[in-house]
């Protein structure tokens, strides 16, 4: 302890490191400040060390960032740079309009001598051609107008290999746009399914999630998704939010997968969508018609609530034989009947108005 300088004689003292005066003779308070004094050390000390932890961490995150950075950067400067290779430029594809398919590939091979000698399959687009020579797994291409969905479609003997890989098998956790493996072409399944990552940039199928809304769809209600044989227009007849797996809704799955499935199986699918679906969108789906789906992932719902393991699905219908390629996007309205979610959506069986709906099985 430390004499009270001002004040030899009183009977107060100061201990080392402390700013209170206690009484020399009270051992109760002697002992407190004592224990104070051990708290504020390891406080400070608890403090030095959270400090260095955060700078740490911040460290690390801005390495995350910066690998993310130079991972985005490189990808989409690859994807923008073989793009302009690998299409055809617009006067020309508009040239080709008029021209016989010997015609075509004739121009074709005047703008690529290098792909003289490479093997196509036949009946293949010209259009498409360079893509399939960069990656013989390219199965199509879609693009909807008005978004930044715009990519060449690949497909591999599972769905795992393009969720890491891009266009180009490069390892990326931009992976690609890929058809299910299920899938045929020649002629199209009843159901094309197509995936795509939900980036936090807004590329492969990030804009998808834009279709919760309304307005939305009644600006992009188009999709163009061409195989390498024939080119097709789909209108979206239908969007809505469903589980991932059977894990994230009580041991169910929408199974929204197949390819193909029978008249009367894709009648009841279809009823199932008119009652999912977000809005009405005016477009119907008939048992004759194809179907498009797209599914990327999604953590909220169109009313913000958390998801697990959600994912939106959008669902076009190929154009039928002479129909207006045109939407009339006047008929799509809001919905007057609830939405039906996964029963993980709602707080409690009660809250869930379709609880007591029979399942939906593919057979």
């Amino acid at each position: 302890m430390n004499v009270n300088k001002k004040h030899p004689d009183s009977p107060y003292k100061f201990y080392k490191g402390s700013k209170e005066t206690v009484i020399r003779t009270d051992e109760t308070q002697k002992k407190a400040v004592t224990r104070l004094l051990k708290r504020k050390k390891y406080k400070k000390l608890a403090m030095n060390v959270v400090s260095v932890i955060l700078i740490i961490a911040i460290a690390a995150s801005g390495t995350v960032l910066g690998k993310r950075g130079v991972e985005k950067f490189l990808v989409l400067r690859n994807e923008i740079k073989n793009q302009k290779y690998a299409e055809i430029p617009e006067d020309i594809r508009k040239e080709m309009e008029g021209m016989t398919e010997e015609e075509k590939w004739a121009l074709f091979y005047e703008m690529y001598p290098e792909l003289i000698n490479f093997k196509f399959p036949a009946g293949i687009l010209c259009d498409y051609a360079v893509y399939y020579a960069q990656n013989p797994q390219t199965v199509g291409y879609i693009r909807i107008p008005g978004t930044v969905i715009d990519y060449p479609v690949v497909q591999a003997e599972n769905n795992k290999y393009y969720m890491t890989h891009d266009f180009y098998g490069k390892s990326t956790s931009y992976g690609a746009v890929f058809a299910t493996y299920k899938n045929g072409w020649k002629p199209l399944d009843r159901n094309t399914l197509l995936y795509g990552h939900n980036m936090s940039d807004g590329t492969r199928f990030a804009n998808l999630l834009n279709y919760k809304n309304l307005d939305y769809y009644r600006e992009n209600p188009i999709i163009e998704f061409d195989t390498l044989y024939e080119k097709n227009i789909w209108k979206i007849a239908a969007v809505y939010i469903t589980n991932g797996s059977v894990e994230s809704d009580n041991g169910y799955f929408f199974d929204f997968t197949f390819n193909h499935c029978s008249d009367k199986c894709y009648e009841e699918y279809i009823r199932e969508l008119d009652k999912r679906k977000l809005y009405e969108t005016g477009v119907d789906i008939e048992v004759t018609d194809s179907i498009l789906t797209l599914c990327t992932c999604t953590y909220l719902s169109d009313d913000n609530r958390s998801l697990d393991d959600g994912r939106l699905i959008v669902v076009a219908r190929k154009l039928r034989p002479g129909e207006d390629p045109e939407v009339d996007v006047e008929q799509a309205r809001h919905r007057n009947t609830p939405v039906k979610y996964p029963d993980s959506y709602y707080p409690s069986p009660e809250a869930n108005p379709y609880a007591q709906d029979k399942k939906f099985y593919l057979y």
